[in-house]
């Protein structure tokens, strides 16, 4: 008797070690075992030890040698807290931008735009166009802004899992200052770089067009045949520059999309007040520039009348010293003004506009992460609803309602054992559907980090370029003035009789000469 039960606890083992903990699907091995031996799968007293051993290899060979069917694959949904794969997707053609940078690898592509003209469109209407130069490509062409508008938004079309940078919103009627046109031509500048910068973006056909085609009927017509094209439903019919597209869903990354989100909302709002912030400095700046032009008016004013009294009383001497004082000190606040406005015009277009177009920035990411959280809850409630209306159809036990393919592994007695595996095979074509918007979720989800970093790296990039350029103009300034402040210097020193004022003046100029040439590599005027 208790070598029988040693023997049934060695059959117990190797099916609890090799079946169960193995994660073989037990219902399929018992169905297996009644096909071997009638009420196999009842007794397990029916099977010796060797046997069972057997059965159990034939089993796990018979499973492991299962053929695969990609149809099942794809409609097979699987854990959503550790999911990761790569599919093969569309890869970019080559444009006339492309091949330029490739066989010139040696040259900087750059955007400028620099020019805006006013332009008739009709009797009453007009538009504003706008001069966009590549260099050193050397094309040059004017573009309004629904053409920036149209690239936008196909570009929005072809990568909806990308992030697209911003452009102005629409001009208001009432908005038509030069100020306020130059703030737009910097934004829409800003855009192209971006979009030259990023290594897919560069590679869109339209992209290289838009920069080219100087007829504007042949790029209405590259803009309509885009508009009449359809976006990617599924990563396989995406573009992206290594031929492939990681979906990825996991714990991770959704930590990753809550910080995020925190992040952008809290350095939203300081972007915000940085820029409120720079706005107050430029208008302190211009009440101090007001400042200054009064002053200066005053001591215009005091050698106006200084020069009428020496006129009218032909003094000499001390008199005529404190008019050339008066000239000097209206020169010196004079110079001291420019550097004021120098000042509030390097604040605006290297502080204050810049952190508009990147609050504007962060906006957009903001609105990209809302884009994949919203996909997220797609696939989340299509899965919940498909998942609540597979389980009544496997309570209500009838498989003839369950739209089965014809060609399916398994045996539908195996099925209704087996909730897991039903669910597999069951309502195909939702279950495709369902698969598919889970798939584009996964791909946004692994593609938002990127973005994000790509978002950044370009932010650098302009933070680096502006900010050298400002220090480079700040410090010319600042040797502007200090030649100014040199000429009043010797004017006093040579009404004290010293020659101090001669060498200091002499000195600045030096120092303003060697800053114009280390800067612009000319000398001032």
């Amino acid at each position: 008797m208790q070598d029988i039960e040693q023997e049934r606890q060695r059959k117990q083992d190797i099916l609890m070690s090799q079946i169960v903990d193995a994660g073989y699907d037990t219902i399929a091995f018992q169905v297996y075992c009644e096909q071997i031996k009638q009420n196999g799968s009842q007794d397990i007293d029916l099977w010796t030890f060797e046997e069972l051993q057997k059965t159990i290899q034939d089993f796990i060979k018979k499973e492991d040698q299962q053929p695969t069917n990609s149809l099942f694959q794809i409609q097979k949904i699987q854990d959503d807290s550790n999911f990761i794969t790569e599919v093969q997707c569309q890869l970019p053609g080559r444009t006339k931008l492309t091949d330029y940078i490739m066989e010139n690898t040696h040259k900087q592509v750059e955007i400028i735009m620099s020019e805006y003209i006013s332009k008739s469109d009709g009797i009453i209407s007009s538009y504003i166009s706008f001069k966009v130069e590549t260099k050193p490509i050397g094309w040059v062409v004017n573009r309004r802004f629904t053409d920036f508008q149209k690239l936008r938004e196909i570009l929005v079309m072809t990568y909806p899992c990308h992030l697209i940078p911003p452009i102005p919103g629409k001009k208001l009627k009432s908005q038509t200052g030069a100020a306020y046109l130059e703030k737009r031509m910097r934004i829409m500048e800003l855009f192209l770089q971006n979009c030259l910068y990023h290594p897919l973006f560069k590679t869109h056909p339209l992209f290289s067009d838009f920069l080219e085609i100087s007829d504007d009927a042949k790029l209405k017509e590259k803009f309509n045949q885009y508009e009449k094209s359809k976006g990617p439903t599924k990563p396989q019919e995406y573009t992206m520059i290594n031929g492939s597209c990681v979906l990825e869903i996991s714990n991770e990354l959704q930590n990753y999309s809550n910080s995020l989100s925190d992040y952008l909302k809290n350095s939203q709002d300081i972007y915000k007040k940085t820029g409120n912030n720079f706005n107050k400095l430029c208008t302190d700046l211009e009440n101090l520039s007001n400042t200054l032009t009064a002053i200066t008016e005053n001591f215009n004013t005091l050698d106006k009348l200084t020069d009428s009294f020496i006129k009218q009383t032909k003094s000499k001497g001390a008199i005529e010293q404190i008019q050339l004082v008066y000239q000097e000190l209206s020169k010196f606040v004079t110079g001291w003004q420019y550097g004021v406005n120098f000042q509030m015009k390097n604040v605006k277009e290297n502080f204050y506009e810049f952190f508009r177009y990147h609050k504007k920035k962060q906006s957009t990411a903001y609105e990209y992460l809302q884009s994949k959280n919203q996909l997220q809850q797609k696939y989340q409630n299509l899965k919940n609803k498909l998942n609540e209306k597979k389980e009544q159809l496997y309570n209500k036990g009838d498989p003839t309602k369950w739209e089965l393919p014809p060609d399916i592994p398994k045996s539908l007695k195996e099925l209704q054992f087996n909730k897991g595996e039903a669910f597999k095979y069951m309502l195909p074509n939702e279950t495709k559907q369902v698969s598919e918007v889970r798939e584009m979720y996964a791909f946004m989800n692994h593609q938002l980090q990127d973005e994000i970093n790509q978002m950044i790296d370009f932010r650098i990039k302009v933070y680096a370029k502006k900010f050298v350029r400002m220090g480079q103009m700040r410090a010319l300034e600042t040797a502007k003035f200090h030649h100014i402040l040199a000429n009043f210097l010797q004017v006093l020193a040579e009404m004290q009789g010293s020659t101090t004022g001669q060498m200091y003046n002499r000195r600045a100029s030096v120092f303003i000469d060697q800053r114009y040439d280390q800067f612009f590599g000319i000398k001032p005027k």
